[in-house]
C-alpha cells in the first residue's frame, strides 16, 4: 500500500519483475497512444504500454526503465506495468543498444510493408530507451 499522497509502481515482465517502488511522487510511462503522466488520485485507467521509458520520482531523485510492449493498470494509488519487455539500467548493454540503434535504421531502408516498419521502429525505439535509461534519464 501506498503512503498517503504517494504511489505504488510495479514493473513486472512474463519472466520477472522488474521493480517495486514504494512512495514514488510521479510516474510517467509511453502509452500506445502517447505519453501518460499518473499522480496521486489519478482516474481508473487500462491501455497499451507503447516503447519508451517508464520514469518515476521519488523525493525528486528520477529513476528509468526501459520498456516494450504491455499493458498498464492504474487502481487507486497502485501502477502495474505488465511489461513484454523490460530493461534497468544494471542490465543494459550501452555498446549493445547503440549497435541495436544504428542496425535497426539501416533495416528500415530495406523496409516494404507497414508491419515491418513498425516492428523494426519498434526495435530502434526500445534501443533509444534504453540508450536514454543508461545516460540516467
Amino acid at each position: 500500500m501506498a503512503e498517503p499522497g504517494h504511489l505504488t509502481l510495479t514493473v513486472v515482465t512474463p519472466e520477472r519483475s522488474v521493480v517495486e517502488r514504494v512512495a514514488c511522487d510521479s510516474v510517467s510511462l509511453p502509452g500506445e497512444l502517447g505519453e501518460l503522466g499518473i499522480l496521486p488520485g489519478h482516474t481508473p485507467l487500462v491501455a497499451l504500454l507503447g516503447v519508451g521509458r517508464v520514469t518515476w520520482t521519488d523525493g525528486g531523485k528520477k529513476t528509468a526503465v526501459a520498456v516494450r510492449g504491455g499493458f498498464v493498470e492504474v487502481a487507486g494509488d497502485a501502477v502495474r506495468v505488465l511489461a513484454d519487455l523490460a530493461a534497468e539500467k544494471d542490465g543494459i548493454d550501452a555498446t549493445a543498444a547503440r549497435e541495436a540503434q544504428s542496425e535497426g535504421e539501416v533495416r528500415r531502408l530495406g523496409v516494404v510493408g507497414q508491419e515491418e516498419l513498425d516492428a523494426v521502429n519498434a526495435d530502434v525505439a526500445f534501443a533509444e530507451a534504453k540508450i536514454a535509461v543508461v545516460q540516467g534519464g
